[in-house]
């Protein structure tokens, strides 16, 4: 399947996104190619990770290197990301809450301070991260809620 728009709309959000990205390319790749700061050629569209994947490192990023990301660059991943929950396509916004989302909550768990981005969550995002939680058995803070 190819990259849709919308990601790559995502990934011209930040430099940060956009070398995860290509690092873990060329890593499923056989690691050729990891320092390159050109996007997978056309031809080897597909032989990328799969999108959920793709995402899941993009949340853990996201997580892992916040404080490289302007507070703009936040609001923009997050305001796309809840136009493809809202209005993508079911595998897209599928791929979304367990990829990107999920690795996020994943962070949370490990010390990241979600309080500090939970404000550009979009009420549809937010939704999934609750009821991810009550799911998994974790209560949600108030602050969440």
């Amino acid at each position: 399947m190819s990259t849709p728009d919308w990601f790559r709309e995502l990934l011209e959000v930040s430099d940060v996104l956009a070398a995860e990205d290509r690092a873990r390319i060329a890593a499923w790749q056989g690691g050729s190619g990891a320092d390159s700061d050109e996007p997978p050629a056309e031809e080897a569209e597909e032989d990328v990770p799969p999108l959920t994947v793709r995402l899941g490192d993009l949340g853990t990023v996201t997580a892992e290197r916040s404080a490289e990301l302007t507070s703009e660059q936040t609001r923009q991943v997050f305001r796309i990301l809840e136009e493809v929950m809202t209005s993508g396509s079911e595998y897209d916004s599928t791929a979304v809450a367990t990829g990107f989302f999920e690795a996020l909550l994943n962070a949370w768990d490990r010390g990241f301070d979600l309080r500090a981005v939970w404000d550009d969550v979009g009420p549809e995002s937010r939704a999934y991260c609750l009821a991810w939680n009550k799911f998994g058995g974790v209560e949600s803070p108030a602050w969440m809620r």
